[in-house]
């Protein structure tokens, strides 16, 4: 008896060590968690504070539970609400350990024959005060471990008894949070807690069989562990419930065996693969009444939701779970929000279902598609599902889905009264295009025919067929569109002439766009003079959307037509520059930037060059007005520049010196995780544009080494290995361009300057190639270091080559001890790093003759060693491949191997 007493009394000395004197206080709290702030300030004078608290001592320091009574009665009391309310917050706020073993106590032993009222009044106290247990700030959070104990037990006897509806339903929802933060925290066990939810699921009455259901509902799905024991009599018992029940219980019935599923992992999928179906027939049970198609709606929703969680549960029924699905859509008689759902609970499926899903089906769900296509505009959103779920099929089955395009079915649809239904038959070929590129190719004729046809009908209409234009100009060859190119924009030059349907300029824009990708310059020759005189109209539009759309249909009939686009230049760039400078939208600028660099290089510079001045001034300013954090835009500027060098060539120079500043802050931008894609790009384009300066300008670059090396050799070891590579490449031309401008001017910098930079250079590279682990990385460095040795190798000091020789000898050692590839054969990116490493000693003896024997020899040595005795497969192979490219490639070399072996 003693024992069993013995936690209540712990649990009653630690709820209660707030009364105690302040000694014996300390003495007990290292046991329990702190269940009050530390320190609180006190709103209350000090007189009131100590009033209210004598209250609350004497109110539960007490065995009985008469003030709690009282209080709790007199909470509601328009006389003694407002003392006792300020009692009631001071208690909960003070003493949340005693006060929430006191309402458990109360709930648990007060009779319900004296006053339901007060037990459910009880109920909704101590709910309140423990709900949400997982929250930082929640009283669950501040009780003790053995007062959480306590308090459990208390919670799970009164769920035992027999109480009010509304206490039942307060204390299982208390308990279904409690239990839910004990299995997601690790907060230990919930005695007895699971075995008295199976026991409730069946027994009692129905509504504590609901809330019993309704608990299970509330849990976190991570009770696979728990759940394994008992896995068969609960779904057994969930299993009965949904064949026996009717209305919202058999929707409880469905959605508890949906979380059953999720709880437990996919090695009890066979074990469950039974209860699929009758979930299904659960559903068709609930069409069968128009009454409960309310219930289908959220058994659907929740079904769906499984099928995106635990698509393989699945597999062993997958056809008629979609054939239902699909029958259910077939329904004309349910609401469309029903079959909306139901082609939702497909959609949910992966791609590995999706593929799997028989032919005779798919042919079924297309249909239900393209009805839902053909809803466009009804007041719902459900055509874009049947529009997204067909561009998914496409992708997914490719050419499984060529039976759309069947010739007579589309003329039908083209011919139809119904404008829709013309409308749907246009939309398909814009869906599917794609992904039946093929079947299209054989149709392509009728395909033409019905789009053109289309062309002409309402507006709707003649979008979705300039849409689908778009869609066969991305997915078909230039040559299979073949003749069909001329009737296709002809068709287009007409909507983009519609200054009625601006949204219908739009699309006829981006379509022209496609079909300029697809087709060849003598298509667009006839139309060129009336096409760009229309898009530079267009550019002059309010509206952003059609700004840029037109100058993107620019830019690409610009590029397809070449030298046919010279007689328009003077009439496009003076257009184009007017909108750099007065546009206002800054996707429009960036659409007008890249408009521009295209017509500078499909012209060329003697055509350019009267302009370049006033573009670069242009371009410049639109710089000089972004934002730091304007990453898009400053990338265009630097693709810009990068093809505005390409067509200016050695007339470029004169923009160098005000282009290098913003090329080396571009280069320096550090690393944001949040955005370090743009990030990246941006640095990766600027380092890009510096290497391509210092390679076109040469020795006329000088004026710019000190600062660009300065940003660009500690990028050599830089984390992202595109820049890395550009670093690597830029070092040799470097220092190319400081030895030719030394080697031209008598005056100036001297042999001293090109010393200073190689051992700026030299020293970073080896640092670079020790830490280097990607291969084509690699690769790349042995090319730039051996060239460094080449261009200056004089500067460096025996020792120094000594270094730079033992650093490329390590390579071929840790190529052969797979640092750059797993296989056990050498592979071909192997081999490109061993002829890099070949190369350097090749150059090495070009350069130092018979001061480098030394350095050969022990090369050579080093050879000898991986092809002799017991060594790995792997580096023997790496040895062996590396004497035959001495042998090939390094006649010096081989002698010397030939005089120490021979």
């Amino acid at each position: 008896m003693a024992s069993s007493s013995s936690p209540k009394m712990e649990a009653h000395r630690l709820a209660m060590s707030d009364f105690l004197p302040k000694r014996k206080a300390e003495m007990l709290r290292p046991l329990i968690v702190k269940d009050r702030p530390e320190k609180k300030e006190r709103v209350l004078p000090r007189k009131s504070y100590d009033a209210l608290r004598k209250k609350a001592v004497l109110l539960l320091d007490t065995p009985n539970h008469d003030g709690i009574l009282q209080l709790m009665t007199n909470l509601d009391s328009s006389r003694f609400r407002r003392v006792n309310k300020k009692l009631y917050n001071f208690c909960k706020t003070n003493y949340p350990n005693v006060w929430c073993l006191k309402l458990s106590n109360l709930l648990l032993h007060f009779p319900i024959s004296a006053s339901p009222e007060i037990k459910s009044k009880c109920a909704d106290l101590l709910h309140f005060l423990l709900e949400n247990p997982s929250t930082s700030t929640s009283f669950w959070r501040k009780t003790s471990h053995i007062v959480r104990e306590e308090l459990k037990t208390a919670i799970l006897e009164i769920l035992k008894q027999d109480n009010p509806r509304e206490v039942c339903k307060l204390m299982w929802k208390t308990a279904s949070q409690i239990f839910g933060c004990i299995l997601v925290e690790k907060q230990g066990e919930w005695q007895g807690m699971l075995n008295f939810f199976l026991e409730s699921l069946n027994s009692g009455p129905l509504y504590l069989q609901d809330r019993a259901i309704l608990f299970f509902l509330d849990l976190p799905t991570c009770l696979g562990e728990e759940l394994s024991q008992c896995a068969e009599e609960l779904h057994l018992k969930l299993l009965n419930r949904l064949n026996s029940s009717k209305g919202m219980r058999k929707v409880l019935g469905l959605y508890a065996l949906v979380n059953l599923v999720q709880h437990m992992s996919s090695d009890y999928y066979t074990q469950f693969h039974h209860l699929l179906m009758p979930m299904i027939e659960g559903v068709s049970g609930f069409l069968e009444n128009e009454i409960e198609e309310e219930n289908a709606q959220s058994c659907l929703k929740k079904l769906g939701r499984l099928a995106k969680a635990e698509p393989r549960f699945f597999d062993s029924h997958l056809d008629q779970v979609f054939g239902a699905m699909v029958t259910i859509c077939e329904n004309d008689k349910l609401v469309e929000e029903t079959r909306c759902l139901a082609v939702l609970v497909m959609y949910a499926f992966d791609d590995i279902s999706i593929k799997s899903v028989g032919e005779m089906i798919l042919r079924r769900l297309s249909s239900v598609l393209v009805r839902m296509i053909s809803l466009i505009p009804d007041g719902s959103s459900d055509y874009l599902w049947g529009e997204t779920f067909m561009y998914r099929l496409q992708r997914v089955r490719g050419e499984d889905m060529a039976y759309l395009l069947d010739t007579e079915t589309l003329k039908d649809m083209s011919s139809s009264s119904e404008w829709r239904k013309r409308y749907a038959a246009a939309k398909i070929i814009s869906v599917i295009a794609k992904g039946c590129a093929k079947a299209m190719s054989d149709n392509l004729a009728e395909v033409v025919n019905v789009i053109l046809k289309s062309m002409l009908d309402s507006s709707e209409v003649r979008l979705a067929a300039i849409r689908a234009v778009k869609a066969m100009s991305l997915a078909l060859s230039p040559h299979t569109l073949g003749q069909h190119s001329d009737l296709l924009i002809t068709s287009l030059y007409l909507a983009l002439a519609d200054d009625d349907k601006p949204e219908k300029q739009s699309a006829a824009a981006s379509a022209i766009t496609s079909l300029c990708e697809s087709c060849n310059s003598c298509i667009v020759e006839p139309w060129l003079q009336r096409i760009v005189r229309k898009l530079l109209q267009l550019i002059q539009n309010p509206s952003p959307e059609i700004q840029s759309e037109s100058l993107i249909s620019l830019a690409s009939v610009a590029r397809l037509s070449k030298d046919l686009f010279h007689t328009k230049y003077d009439l496009v760039i003076t257009s184009v520059k007017k909108l750099l400078v007065y546009g206002t939208s800054k996707s429009v600028k960036d659409n007008v930037v890249e408009c521009i660099r295209t017509v500078a290089v499909v012209v060329g510079k003697d055509i350019f060059k009267k302009d370049a001045r006033e573009v670069m001034a242009l371009l410049m300013s639109v710089r000089w007005y972004l934002g730091e954090d304007d990453y898009s835009s400053k990338v265009t500027l630097l693709r810009a520049w990068k093809h505005l060098i390409r067509c200016l060539r050695s007339r470029f120079y004169s923009y160098v010196k005000d282009l290098i500043p913003i090329l080396l802050r571009s280069a320096r931008l550090g690393s944001n995780s949040a955005i370090e894609g743009v990030i990246l790009d941006e640095k990766f384009r600027a380092c890009k544009l510096l290497l391509r300066l210092t390679r076109q300008f040469k020795r006329k670059f000088f004026v710019w080494i000190d600062q660009v090396s300065k940003v660009l050799v500690p990028l050599l070891t830089f984390h992202d290995k595109g820049i890395r590579r550009i670093a690597f490449s830029a070092m040799p031309e470097l220092l190319s361009s400081a030895k030719r401008y030394i080697k031209k001017r008598a005056h100036g910098p001297t042999n001293s300057y090109l010393h200073k930079l190689v051992l700026r250079i030299v020293p970073s590279l080896l640092e670079a190639l020790d830490k280097e682990t990607d291969g084509k990385s690699c690769k790349k460095l042995l090319k730039s270091l051996a060239r460094c040795i080449e261009i200056a190798g004089g500067f460096l000091s025996k020792k120094k080559i000594e270094r730079t020789t033992n650093a490329i000898q390590q390579v071929l050692k840790t190529t052969s001890e797979k640092r750059f590839s797993e296989e056990e054969t050498v592979t071909q990116l192997e081999k490109e790093i061993i002829r890099k490493v070949v190369s350097y000693f090749g150059i090495l003896i070009k350069r130092y003759k018979e001061s480098s024997y030394t350095f050969v020899d022990r090369f050579l040595d080093s050879i000898k060693a991986m092809v002799e005795g017991n060594v790995p497969e792997k580096e023997k192979q790496v040895g062996l491949f590396t004497f035959n490219e001495v042998s090939l490639n390094c006649a010096e070399a081989a002698n010397r191997f030939n005089l120490n072996y021979g």
